[in-house]
């Protein structure tokens, strides 16, 4: 009768001091987080209130009622932007000074950590020292400050791991949309470890952060080193709002009658692209559609299902959602799967992110990511897919799409838009410092994955085995 069924066995005192807001729902007591717990609890622990001066989770619920977003000024972090272990400042809202000291409880502060409590519950990061601040955060994120007796990175490192993750995701609350309580965060369990090993955590971390920060830069030398090129690194366009055409130049040529789509600074980019070589988008690749199979056909294991949320022009993050390989067969399948070099570039929604595909993958995107896979060689595709996020094409993406409330760029008008052909020898050299750029980005993640199993050996083992795994990388 119970054949399939997951049973635990728990005691009525644990479940009376287990959890302070009395849970009795069995995902509470399931057998991976039992077990988790108890590989904490055997080594020397302390609760997290215990290490930290500050848990707070202040940031005005109201915000919108009393602040306006902007779009520069202090940036002021949403649960969106913590992927990784990281924090994404290219997707942010900003408030203004006077927001921030009227949400001054909400400010970060350097070597903070900050925990997702709603949405994705358990996304981790740490406020950086090189940051610049101020910044501020909503009531979303926790914001907690460690006690200086205490090694935050190495806390940061453990929350990045698994058995700090099962912590948090055992601490969920809500069907709809889950969410965590400071209190819940409050009793957390930490392990305590040697001085010696944390510090070695917080060096991994650090170093880590740092080639992060040094494939940001290297990125942003290869975009300015592009416009430049282009002649467009001082290019600023134009504010004015009125432009005066006659009917064959308008809809005669474009077929569109709304007026967002003539503002003058869209005539000026096309103009200083035509000034050198230059060809439309479909003759330089071919562009194929993918797939949209409906949220019904979603499931948590199977073939990754990659959506535009996972993509930004420095990476992909590994999708949530996957779907059953029996929906397709295997020559449809086949044709699906994004080959190395193809060019992710999205239509619907955020529009105009593009991202070129490293290796040969196992994974299907959805009906709002267009593959392009090039068709000459005169073009390199690290070139492309930086013209394609430089400002060149996201102007034209911005005057094909911009006129909709729910973004939509038609693949009709993305095969019309202009891509500057520079000399091959310059593409190189752009090529050059892009590649170095991901290989930097993935040393950092693979920093960040040594760091967290180096934690999780010592749970699960002994320090000295973390050690060891240590000293055979570094």
């Amino acid at each position: 009768m119970l054949d399939g069924l997951e049973i635990s066995e728990v005691s009525f005192s644990y479940l009376l001091k287990s959890n302070e807001i009395f849970r009795i729902d069995s995902i509470f007591y399931l057998k991976e987080f039992l077990s988790s717990e108890n590989l904490i609890l055997k080594n020397k622990h302390i609760k997290f209130s215990q290490i930290a001066d500050n848990i707070k989770s202040f940031g005005a619920y109201s915000l919108n009622n009393m602040v306006e977003y902007q779009k520069s000024g202090i940036p002021f972090i949403r649960g969106i932007n913590m992927k990784n272990g990281m924090i994404n400042f290219n997707d942010m809202f900003y408030i203004t000074k006077e927001a921030n000291e009227l949400l001054h409880k909400s400010e970060v502060k350097p070597e903070m950590i900050l925990i997702s409590m709603s949405g994705t519950i358990g996304d981790i990061a740490i406020a950086q020292k090189e940051w610049n601040y101020p910044i501020n955060s909503n009531q979303d994120i926790a914001k907690v400050k460690i006690n200086k007796n205490y090694n935050a990175y190495f806390i940061y490192a453990f929350f990045l791991g698994k058995y700090g993750q099962k912590q948090i995701k055992r601490e969920a609350r809500g069907s709809v949309q889950q969410h965590v309580f400071l209190s819940q965060i409050e009793n957390l369990f930490i392990p305590i470890f040697s001085n010696i090993f944390q510090i070695q955590i917080e060096n991994l971390v650090k170093l880590a952060h740092q080639k992060l920060e040094d494939s940001k830069k290297l990125y942003k030398e290869a975009e300015e080193f592009l416009l430049k090129e282009l002649d467009l690194l001082n290019f600023k366009p134009s504010n004015e709002n009125i432009a005066t055409k006659t009917l064959s130049e308008s809809f005669g040529a474009s077929g569109r009658l709304d007026s967002e789509y003539y503002q003058p600074k869209y005539d000026e980019l096309i103009c200083h692209i035509q000034k050198a070589k230059y060809d439309k988008l479909c003759s330089i690749v071919s562009i194929k559609k993918s797939i949209e199979p409906g949220s019904e056909a979603y499931q948590e294991e199977g073939i990754p299902f990659v959506r535009v949320s996972n993509i930004t022009k420095f990476g992909m993050t590994a999708p949530d959602i996957h779907l059953a390989k029996n929906l397709f067969d295997e020559n449809e399948l086949k044709k699906l799967l994004p080959k190395k070099d193809t060019i992710l570039l999205s239509k619907d929604g955020t529009v105009g992110i593009a991202y070129k595909i490293k290796n040969e993958t196992d994974m299907i995107t959805s009906g709002a990511l267009l593959h392009l896979a090039l068709k000459r060689d005169d073009v390199l595709p690290e070139y492309l897919t930086l013209v394609l996020n430089s400002l060149v094409v996201q102007l034209q993406a911005e005057r094909d799409a911009g006129g909709s409330i729910i973004q939509h760029w038609k693949p009709s008008e993305i095969g019309e838009i202009l891509i500057p052909i520079i000399d091959q020898s310059i593409q190189f050299h752009i090529e050059e410092k892009i590649k170095h750029s991901f290989e930097l980005k993935e040393a950092s993640k693979n920093l960040l994955e040594l760091a967290k199993k180096a934690v999780e050996v010592a749970i699960e083992h002994n320090e000295e085995e973390a050690l060891s795994l240590l000293s055979q990388y570094l």
